[in-house]
Protein backbone atom coordinates (compact mmCIF):
# COMPACT_ATOMS: atom_id res chain seq x y z
CA UNK A 1 0.00 0.00 0.00
CA UNK A 2 1.34 3.46 -0.82
CA UNK A 3 2.54 5.78 1.94
CA UNK A 4 0.65 8.90 3.10
CA UNK A 5 3.29 11.00 1.35
CA UNK A 6 2.72 9.15 -1.94
CA UNK A 7 -1.03 9.66 -1.67
CA UNK A 8 -0.57 13.32 -0.79
CA UNK A 9 1.57 13.84 -3.88
CA UNK A 10 -1.10 12.11 -5.99
CA UNK A 11 -3.64 14.64 -4.72
CA UNK A 12 -1.25 17.49 -5.59
CA UNK A 13 -0.67 16.11 -9.08
CA UNK A 14 -4.39 15.75 -9.76
CA UNK A 15 -5.19 19.18 -8.39
CA UNK A 16 -2.58 20.66 -10.74
CA UNK A 17 -3.86 18.78 -13.78
CA UNK A 18 -7.48 19.66 -12.98
CA UNK A 19 -6.80 23.39 -12.76
CA UNK A 20 -8.64 25.76 -15.08
CA UNK A 21 -6.58 25.94 -18.31
CA UNK A 22 -5.09 29.32 -19.14
CA UNK A 23 -3.30 30.67 -22.25
CA UNK A 24 0.42 29.78 -22.35
CA UNK A 25 2.56 32.63 -21.08
CA UNK A 26 5.76 33.39 -19.24
CA UNK A 27 5.76 32.15 -15.66
CA UNK A 28 6.65 35.02 -13.33
CA UNK A 29 8.39 34.37 -10.05
CA UNK A 30 5.43 35.64 -8.04
CA UNK A 31 3.04 33.27 -9.82
CA UNK A 32 5.46 30.37 -9.34
CA UNK A 33 5.79 31.19 -5.65
CA UNK A 34 1.99 31.28 -5.30
CA UNK A 35 1.74 27.87 -6.95
CA UNK A 36 4.33 26.46 -4.56
CA UNK A 37 2.35 27.86 -1.61
CA UNK A 38 -0.86 26.25 -2.92
CA UNK A 39 0.87 22.89 -3.43
CA UNK A 40 2.40 23.06 0.04
CA UNK A 41 -1.02 23.80 1.53
CA UNK A 42 -2.53 20.78 -0.22
CA UNK A 43 0.29 18.51 0.99
CA UNK A 44 -0.02 19.92 4.50
CA UNK A 45 -3.76 19.31 4.56
CA UNK A 46 -3.31 15.77 3.33
CA UNK A 47 -0.69 14.99 5.99
CA UNK A 48 -2.54 16.71 8.84
CA UNK A 49 -4.34 14.63 11.47
CA UNK A 50 -7.75 14.93 9.73
CA UNK A 51 -6.07 14.18 6.40
CA UNK A 52 -4.45 11.02 7.75
CA UNK A 53 -7.78 9.97 9.27
CA UNK A 54 -9.44 10.19 5.85
CA UNK A 55 -6.66 8.33 4.05
CA UNK A 56 -6.64 5.58 6.66
CA UNK A 57 -10.20 4.80 5.57
CA UNK A 58 -9.24 4.37 1.92
CA UNK A 59 -8.81 0.61 2.13
CA UNK A 60 -8.80 -2.39 -0.12
CA UNK A 61 -11.38 -4.06 2.13
CA UNK A 62 -14.98 -3.50 1.10
CA UNK A 63 -16.88 -1.59 3.76
CA UNK A 64 -16.15 0.51 6.83
CA UNK A 65 -15.18 -1.45 9.92
CA UNK A 66 -17.38 -1.36 13.02
CA UNK A 67 -20.45 -0.27 11.04
CA UNK A 68 -23.70 -0.06 13.01
CA UNK A 69 -25.97 -3.06 12.30
CA UNK A 70 -29.04 -0.87 11.69
CA UNK A 71 -30.13 2.75 11.25
CA UNK A 72 -30.40 3.95 14.85
CA UNK A 73 -30.27 7.70 14.00
CA UNK A 74 -29.34 10.15 11.25
CA UNK A 75 -26.24 12.23 12.00
CA UNK A 76 -27.21 15.83 11.41
CA UNK A 77 -30.92 15.22 11.99
CA UNK A 78 -33.58 15.77 9.38
CA UNK A 79 -35.48 13.13 7.43
CA UNK A 80 -34.55 10.95 4.50
CA UNK A 81 -36.72 9.90 1.60
CA UNK A 82 -35.43 6.60 0.20
CA UNK A 83 -36.39 5.29 -3.23
CA UNK A 84 -35.78 1.53 -3.46
CA UNK A 85 -35.90 1.06 -7.21
CA UNK A 86 -35.24 -2.68 -6.98
CA UNK A 87 -38.27 -3.40 -4.80
CA UNK A 88 -40.40 -0.50 -6.06
CA UNK A 89 -40.88 0.92 -2.56
CA UNK A 90 -40.50 4.42 -1.14
CA UNK A 91 -39.58 4.89 2.53
CA UNK A 92 -39.03 7.75 4.96
CA UNK A 93 -36.43 7.65 7.75
CA UNK A 94 -36.61 10.19 10.57
CA UNK A 95 -33.79 11.56 12.73
CA UNK A 96 -34.25 8.80 15.34
CA UNK A 97 -34.17 5.95 12.82
CA UNK A 98 -37.93 5.38 12.52
CA UNK A 99 -38.66 3.97 9.06
CA UNK A 100 -42.02 4.19 7.34
CA UNK A 101 -42.94 2.57 4.03
CA UNK A 102 -45.07 4.94 1.93
CA UNK A 103 -45.94 2.41 -0.77
CA UNK A 104 -44.86 1.18 -4.18
CA UNK A 105 -43.67 4.13 -6.26
CA UNK A 106 -41.03 4.52 -8.95
CA UNK A 107 -39.75 7.89 -7.70
CA UNK A 108 -40.48 10.45 -5.01
CA UNK A 109 -39.44 13.88 -3.76
CA UNK A 110 -40.17 16.07 -0.72
CA UNK A 111 -42.25 19.23 -0.94
CA UNK A 112 -40.18 22.38 -0.18
CA UNK A 113 -40.74 22.26 3.60
CA UNK A 114 -41.13 18.52 4.02
CA UNK A 115 -44.88 18.69 4.58
CA UNK A 116 -45.73 16.39 1.67
CA UNK A 117 -44.21 13.98 -0.83
CA UNK A 118 -44.76 13.83 -4.58
CA UNK A 119 -44.36 10.41 -6.18
CA UNK A 120 -44.88 8.65 -9.50
CA UNK A 121 -46.04 5.18 -10.48
CA UNK A 122 -46.97 3.99 -13.93
CA UNK A 123 -48.96 6.78 -15.54
CA UNK A 124 -49.76 8.63 -12.33
CA UNK A 125 -48.44 11.62 -10.39
CA UNK A 126 -49.40 11.39 -6.71
CA UNK A 127 -49.17 13.79 -3.75
CA UNK A 128 -48.90 12.13 -0.33
CA UNK A 129 -48.50 13.17 3.27
CA UNK A 130 -45.48 11.72 5.17
CA UNK A 131 -47.68 8.90 6.49
CA UNK A 132 -48.38 7.72 2.93
CA UNK A 133 -51.97 8.96 2.65
CA UNK A 134 -52.83 10.18 -0.85
CA UNK A 135 -53.90 13.84 -1.08
CA UNK A 136 -54.47 13.92 -4.84
CA UNK A 137 -53.40 12.13 -8.02
CA UNK A 138 -53.12 13.10 -11.67
CA UNK A 139 -53.11 10.67 -14.59
CA UNK A 140 -50.33 11.48 -17.07
CA UNK A 141 -48.74 8.95 -19.39
CA UNK A 142 -45.14 8.14 -18.47
CA UNK A 143 -44.96 10.46 -15.43
CA UNK A 144 -41.49 10.41 -13.82
CA UNK A 145 -38.78 12.44 -12.06
CA UNK A 146 -40.98 14.91 -10.13
CA UNK A 147 -39.43 17.93 -8.41
CA UNK A 148 -41.33 20.26 -6.01
CA UNK A 149 -40.54 23.90 -5.08
CA UNK A 150 -42.08 27.07 -3.73
CA UNK A 151 -43.21 28.75 -0.53
CA UNK A 152 -45.55 27.42 2.15
CA UNK A 153 -48.54 28.78 0.23
CA UNK A 154 -47.44 28.80 -3.42
CA UNK A 155 -45.73 25.72 -4.86
CA UNK A 156 -45.12 24.06 -8.22
CA UNK A 157 -44.22 20.52 -9.26
CA UNK A 158 -42.19 19.88 -12.40
CA UNK A 159 -42.15 16.37 -13.86
CA UNK A 160 -41.44 14.56 -17.09
CA UNK A 161 -44.17 12.79 -19.04
CA UNK A 162 -44.45 11.11 -22.42
CA UNK A 163 -45.17 14.44 -24.10
CA UNK A 164 -42.35 16.39 -22.41
CA UNK A 165 -41.69 18.52 -19.34
CA UNK A 166 -44.84 19.53 -17.46
CA UNK A 167 -45.61 21.80 -14.48
CA UNK A 168 -48.54 21.60 -12.07
CA UNK A 169 -49.44 23.53 -8.92
CA UNK A 170 -48.90 21.88 -5.55
CA UNK A 171 -52.65 21.30 -5.16
CA UNK A 172 -52.84 19.42 -8.48
CA UNK A 173 -54.37 22.26 -10.50
CA UNK A 174 -53.13 24.11 -13.58
CA UNK A 175 -51.18 21.25 -15.14
CA UNK A 176 -49.57 22.32 -18.43
CA UNK A 177 -46.81 21.38 -20.87
CA UNK A 178 -43.68 23.52 -20.50
CA UNK A 179 -41.36 22.04 -23.16
CA UNK A 180 -41.97 19.11 -25.47
CA UNK A 181 -38.24 18.82 -26.25
CA UNK A 182 -36.92 18.39 -22.70
CA UNK A 183 -34.50 15.53 -22.12
CA UNK A 184 -35.05 12.66 -19.68
CA UNK A 185 -33.06 14.33 -16.92
CA UNK A 186 -34.59 15.40 -13.61
CA UNK A 187 -35.31 19.16 -13.78
CA UNK A 188 -33.97 21.51 -11.08
CA UNK A 189 -35.83 24.50 -9.66
CA UNK A 190 -33.77 27.70 -9.25
CA UNK A 191 -33.66 28.41 -5.47
CA UNK A 192 -33.16 32.14 -6.09
CA UNK A 193 -36.01 32.66 -8.58
CA UNK A 194 -39.47 31.45 -7.64
CA UNK A 195 -41.11 29.12 -10.17
CA UNK A 196 -38.07 29.14 -12.46
CA UNK A 197 -36.77 25.83 -13.73
CA UNK A 198 -33.53 24.50 -15.25
CA UNK A 199 -33.69 21.43 -17.48
CA UNK A 200 -31.77 19.72 -20.26
CA UNK A 201 -32.51 19.86 -23.98
CA UNK A 202 -29.95 17.64 -25.71
CA UNK A 203 -26.47 19.20 -25.03
CA UNK A 204 -27.86 22.42 -23.58
CA UNK A 205 -29.35 23.72 -20.34
CA UNK A 206 -32.47 25.89 -20.45
CA UNK A 207 -33.71 28.14 -17.66
CA UNK A 208 -37.41 28.93 -18.06
CA UNK A 209 -40.15 30.36 -15.88
CA UNK A 210 -43.11 28.19 -15.04
CA UNK A 211 -45.33 30.34 -17.27
CA UNK A 212 -43.11 29.50 -20.27
CA UNK A 213 -40.91 32.63 -20.46
CA UNK A 214 -37.32 31.83 -21.46
CA UNK A 215 -34.62 33.24 -19.15
CA UNK A 216 -31.52 31.79 -20.85
CA UNK A 217 -30.17 28.82 -22.79
CA UNK A 218 -26.58 27.59 -22.49
CA UNK A 219 -24.74 24.93 -24.51
CA UNK A 220 -22.67 22.54 -22.39
CA UNK A 221 -21.21 20.30 -25.11
CA UNK A 222 -22.68 17.00 -23.89
CA UNK A 223 -25.99 15.68 -22.66
CA UNK A 224 -26.15 16.10 -18.86
CA UNK A 225 -27.05 13.19 -16.62
CA UNK A 226 -28.04 15.33 -13.62
CA UNK A 227 -28.43 18.96 -12.52
CA UNK A 228 -27.79 20.53 -9.10
CA UNK A 229 -28.11 24.12 -7.86
CA UNK A 230 -26.15 25.73 -5.06
CA UNK A 231 -28.61 26.78 -2.35
CA UNK A 232 -28.17 30.50 -3.13
CA UNK A 233 -28.88 30.00 -6.84
CA UNK A 234 -25.47 31.38 -7.85
CA UNK A 235 -24.26 28.17 -9.53
CA UNK A 236 -25.83 25.30 -11.45
CA UNK A 237 -23.77 22.12 -11.85
CA UNK A 238 -24.50 20.06 -14.97
CA UNK A 239 -22.96 16.59 -14.67
CA UNK A 240 -21.88 14.90 -17.90
CA UNK A 241 -20.05 11.55 -18.14
CA UNK A 242 -16.58 13.17 -18.15
CA UNK A 243 -17.06 16.72 -16.86
CA UNK A 244 -19.09 18.86 -14.51
CA UNK A 245 -19.94 22.16 -16.17
CA UNK A 246 -20.75 24.81 -13.58
CA UNK A 247 -22.89 27.66 -14.90
CA UNK A 248 -23.47 30.96 -13.13
CA UNK A 249 -26.92 32.50 -12.63
CA UNK A 250 -26.73 34.05 -16.12
CA UNK A 251 -25.98 30.76 -17.86
CA UNK A 252 -22.27 31.47 -18.39
CA UNK A 253 -19.68 28.76 -17.79
CA UNK A 254 -18.01 29.61 -14.48
CA UNK A 255 -15.98 26.44 -14.00
CA UNK A 256 -15.36 23.09 -15.63
CA UNK A 257 -14.39 20.15 -13.43
CA UNK A 258 -12.79 16.99 -14.78
CA UNK A 259 -10.89 14.18 -13.05
CA UNK A 260 -8.17 12.96 -15.42
CA UNK A 261 -10.61 11.14 -17.68
CA UNK A 262 -12.47 9.39 -14.87
CA UNK A 263 -16.23 8.90 -15.12
CA UNK A 264 -18.33 11.39 -13.14
CA UNK A 265 -21.54 10.00 -11.71
CA UNK A 266 -23.19 12.73 -9.67
CA UNK A 267 -22.63 16.06 -7.92
CA UNK A 268 -24.30 17.80 -4.98
CA UNK A 269 -23.67 21.24 -3.49
CA UNK A 270 -23.20 21.44 0.25
CA UNK A 271 -26.00 23.67 1.66
CA UNK A 272 -25.12 27.34 2.07
CA UNK A 273 -21.71 26.90 0.39
CA UNK A 274 -20.19 26.51 -3.05
CA UNK A 275 -18.54 23.19 -2.11
CA UNK A 276 -19.50 20.57 -4.66
CA UNK A 277 -19.28 16.87 -3.78
CA UNK A 278 -18.53 14.88 -6.95
CA UNK A 279 -18.87 11.10 -7.28
CA UNK A 280 -15.94 9.83 -9.36
CA UNK A 281 -15.51 6.32 -10.80
CA UNK A 282 -11.98 5.12 -11.62
CA UNK A 283 -12.20 1.57 -12.96
CA UNK A 284 -13.09 -0.72 -10.07
CA UNK A 285 -12.89 2.03 -7.45
CA UNK A 286 -14.88 5.14 -6.61
CA UNK A 287 -14.06 8.42 -4.91
CA UNK A 288 -15.86 11.36 -3.39
CA UNK A 289 -14.07 14.61 -4.12
CA UNK A 290 -15.14 18.02 -2.87
CA UNK A 291 -14.52 20.93 -5.23
CA UNK A 292 -14.70 24.55 -4.08
CA UNK A 293 -16.22 26.24 -7.13
CA UNK A 294 -14.90 29.63 -6.01
CA UNK A 295 -11.30 28.35 -5.86
CA UNK A 296 -10.18 26.87 -9.22
CA UNK A 297 -7.90 23.87 -8.83
CA UNK A 298 -8.99 23.23 -5.25
CA UNK A 299 -10.34 19.67 -4.96
CA UNK A 300 -9.88 17.36 -2.00
CA UNK A 301 -10.39 13.65 -1.60
CA UNK A 302 -13.06 12.97 1.01
CA UNK A 303 -13.59 9.21 0.72
CA UNK A 304 -12.71 6.30 -1.57
CA UNK A 305 -13.34 2.59 -1.83
CA UNK A 306 -13.88 -0.42 -4.11
CA UNK A 307 -16.96 -0.69 -6.31
CA UNK A 308 -19.34 1.97 -7.57
CA UNK A 309 -20.81 4.52 -5.20
CA UNK A 310 -24.48 5.36 -5.53
CA UNK A 311 -26.19 8.60 -4.58
CA UNK A 312 -24.80 11.18 -2.21
CA UNK A 313 -26.85 13.57 -0.08
CA UNK A 314 -25.88 16.40 2.28
CA UNK A 315 -27.58 16.74 5.66
CA UNK A 316 -29.95 19.75 5.92
CA UNK A 317 -27.29 22.00 7.49
CA UNK A 318 -24.40 20.57 5.48
CA UNK A 319 -22.47 19.01 8.35
CA UNK A 320 -22.60 15.42 7.06
CA UNK A 321 -22.41 13.82 3.65
CA UNK A 322 -24.21 10.51 3.16
CA UNK A 323 -22.75 8.12 0.57
CA UNK A 324 -24.66 5.07 -0.63
CA UNK A 325 -22.13 2.22 -1.07
CA UNK A 326 -24.02 -0.71 -2.66
CA UNK A 327 -21.14 -3.20 -2.96
CA UNK A 328 -20.48 -2.86 0.78
CA UNK A 329 -24.21 -2.89 1.60
CA UNK A 330 -23.56 0.23 3.68
CA UNK A 331 -24.44 3.86 4.09
CA UNK A 332 -21.39 5.94 4.97
CA UNK A 333 -21.81 9.26 6.80
CA UNK A 334 -18.77 11.55 6.49
CA UNK A 335 -17.91 14.76 8.34
CA UNK A 336 -14.35 15.91 7.72
CA UNK A 337 -12.16 13.11 9.07
CA UNK A 338 -15.05 11.43 10.90
CA UNK A 339 -16.74 8.44 9.31
CA UNK A 340 -19.80 6.55 10.52
CA UNK A 341 -21.33 3.65 8.66
CA UNK A 342 -24.55 1.63 8.77
CA UNK A 343 -24.54 -1.95 7.48
CA UNK A 344 -27.32 -4.20 6.17
CA UNK A 345 -28.90 -1.39 4.15
CA UNK A 346 -30.48 -3.69 1.56
CA UNK A 347 -32.16 -5.67 4.30
CA UNK A 348 -33.46 -2.47 5.92
CA UNK A 349 -35.43 -1.58 2.79
CA UNK A 350 -36.20 -5.01 1.32
CA UNK A 351 -39.92 -5.25 2.20
CA UNK A 352 -41.79 -6.48 -0.86
CA UNK A 353 -38.57 -7.13 -2.76
CA UNK A 354 -38.58 -10.91 -2.48
CA UNK A 355 -35.27 -12.06 -3.90
CA UNK A 356 -34.68 -8.74 -5.63
CA UNK A 357 -31.81 -6.63 -4.29
CA UNK A 358 -33.12 -3.09 -3.77
CA UNK A 359 -31.19 -0.29 -5.47
CA UNK A 360 -31.50 2.79 -3.31
CA UNK A 361 -31.62 6.41 -4.43
CA UNK A 362 -31.00 9.31 -2.06
CA UNK A 363 -29.99 12.33 -4.16
CA UNK A 364 -31.51 15.56 -2.89
CA UNK A 365 -33.77 13.70 -0.48
CA UNK A 366 -32.30 14.55 2.94
CA UNK A 367 -34.90 17.03 4.07
CA UNK A 368 -35.46 19.67 6.67
CA UNK A 369 -34.88 19.25 10.40
CA UNK A 370 -38.47 20.11 11.27
CA UNK A 371 -41.76 20.31 9.47
CA UNK A 372 -43.14 23.63 8.39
Amino acid sequence: MSTPEDRAWEIVRRAFEERTPAPRRTVHRAALAALVVVMAAVVGAALSAPGRAVFQRVREAVGVENAAPAIFALPGGGRLLVVSTGSGDVWTVDAHGLKRRLGRYADAEWSPHGLYVVATRGDELVALDPAGRIRWSLARRGAELPRWEGTLTDTRIAYLAADGLRVVAGDGTGDHLLDAHAGRVAPAWDPALLHTLAYAVRAAIVLRRGDGALVWRSAVGATPTSLAWSSDGRYLAAVTPRRVIVLDSHGRVARTVSMLGAALRQAAFRPDTHDLAVVVARGSRSEIRVVDVDRPGHARLLFAGPGTFGDVAWSPHGGWLLVNWPVANQWVFIRGGRVRAVANIRQEFAAGAGRTTPRLELAGRWCCTARG
